[in-house]
Formats: C-alpha cells, structure tokens, sequence
C-alpha cells in the first residue's frame, strides 16, 4: 500500500514522522512503521511528493505567504514542491536555535541540493546543514518549527555548540519568528505549512537514500535517531522481511536479503550466532 499524506503525519500531536519511526520524535506517541515494506522497496514517498494534487496544494498554500512562488514557472513541468518550499521558507527570516548550534538571531532558511541550510544573514556564517534524508520529524507550534534529525553520518554539518549532547537521539534544531514574538495568525499557518511540507520532501529523501543504499546502511546512517537509546534490534530484525510476509511480487529476493544480513554483520550490528540462524533461514528459504 503506497504512502499517504496522513500516513506521515501523528495522530497525537500532528508533527511529522518519519515512516521507517515506531514513535513520533516530537511526542513519542507510538505508531506504525513502515521499516518491513521499505526492505522490500520504495513505499511511495517519492510517489507522494511529485503527485499533481501535493504540488498543487503545496503550491496553493505557499501562494498566501509569497509572490516569490510565481517565479517558479508558468508551466505544470517546471514546478516542483521542492522549488514551492524553498519559496517558502525563504519567504521570512528568522531565529535559529538547537541542541548542536550556536543561535543566530536573524538567520535564513535554504533548500539547496536536497539539504536544509540555516545561515546567519549579517555574517553569512554557516548554522546548520542537514540533509533532507537526515529529518526524522518536524513539529510546528506558535511560531516556530522544530526539525529532528540524526546526529550521525546522515548529518552533514552542524555547528558546533557548548554543552550539545551526545548522539543518544535525534538533535533538534528550532526555527522560530526572530524577533521572538507571538507571530500572528498568518505567521503560524506559515511555520505549520513549512513544517509539513519539508516532512514530505524528508520522507521523499529518506526512501531514495535507502533504495540507492540499501535499508540497513541507511538506517546505520541515522544511527540513534532511527530507533532511540534502547537500540537497533528490534528496528533491524525489520528490516529483514519474511518473504511470507509480503506479497510474493514484493518480497526480496534471496541474493537481496543476503546482501542486506552481510551489511549488518559489516557494520558490526548483529551478533555472531544471530547471522548464522538468520542465513541459514535465509537459504532454507530457497
């Protein structure tokens, strides 16, 4: 079944999650992850992203907060909601603040290359950089956005701070109205759209780095941000499905599955004795 808007988004507290998560990053409510169909393949994320009626809606609700948007092209194939969110979130300029960096007072907000780029205005001085496929959750409240995202590999560049902590979760990094206000009610309507919107293109972000690197060394990449500090076992005995449970069309194929139990092995992720009952499962299977 192909991912749906409302599949990336929490019951409980509305925020994005990422659909490979069993609990929202911003609420830790439980949920559903999508980690056993991934195994398999794209689960639609990307699908969702480039769909006609997202670009449009996207598209509909940045239109209340810039003219820039209708810079973007006349024509339904120049459009993308990447280019719509990056209109959007250049739109203002804010305060930027996180667990990893140093705040800067009046900063802007790039979408560039797939990545989210926060730098302060007057000095042009580097924030944060984080790729879209390190978000793992983005919340909005009264004016301002929260991203969560792995500290790990997936992060390209953070900036350094005092006291930031360690990589037992994902770091979070707060994008709010710089001059610390109560935005107005156009204000807040712009920080939820820019929060559920970067949820999508991060979700859409996340399934093509995991289809072009495998599930396993994807979830490697988030590190703890992918499963929190009780571990990885639970969320990597997932990621490699039981044919049984999928439908037969979906399901891996042997030489896939043994590429992904090596990989963990590699990655020092499993035991000993774990990979030789899962191959030998593995090949019982053939």
């Amino acid at each position: 079944m192909w991912l749906a808007l409302e599949d990336l988004r929490c019951a409980h507290c509305g925020a994005f999650a990422h659909p490979l998560l069993d609990a929202c990053p911003a609420c830790d409510d439980p949920r559903t992850a999508r980690r056993a169909e991934a195994a398999a393949g794209p689960i639609g994320a990307v699908r969702l992203a480039e769909a006609p009626e997202t670009l449009r809606l996207a598209q509909n609700l940045t239109l209340r907060y810039t003219i820039k948007v209708n810079s973007m092209g006349r024509s339904e194939a120049e459009a993308t909601l990447l280019t719509a969110v990056a209109h959007l979130a250049e739109a203002l300029t804010y305060r930027i603040s996180g667990d990893a960096v140093l705040t800067a007072e009046d900063a802007s907000l790039v979408l560039r290359d797939g990545t989210v780029i926060a730098q302060s205005r007057p000095s042009r001085s580097l924030v944060a950089e984080i790729p879209l496929a390190a978000i793992v959750g983005s919340a909005s409240r009264h004016g301002e956005v929260t991203l969560h995202y792995a500290a790990g590999p997936a992060a390209a560049h953070v900036g350094s701070a005092p006291g930031s902590p360690g990589s037992a979760g994902p770091l979070r990094l707060t994008v709010s109205n710089r001059r610390a206000l109560l935005a107005s009610k156009a204000r807040d309507e712009h920080y939820a759209n820019l929060a559920r919107w970067l949820g999508v293109l991060a979700a859409a972000a996340a399934e093509q780095r995991w289809t072009e690197v495998g599930l396993p060394a994807y979830l490697a990449e988030l590190g703890p941000a992918a499963w929190g500090p009780a571990g990885p076992p639970s969320a990597l005995a997932d990621a490699i499905v039981d044919p049984g449970s999928l439908p037969a069309a979906a399901a891996p194929s042997v030489q896939a599955r043994l590429v992904e139990l090596e990989s963990l092995r590699a990655a020092g992720l499993i035991a000993g004795d774990e990979y030789a009952d899962k191959r030998r499962e593995i090949l019982a299977s053939l």
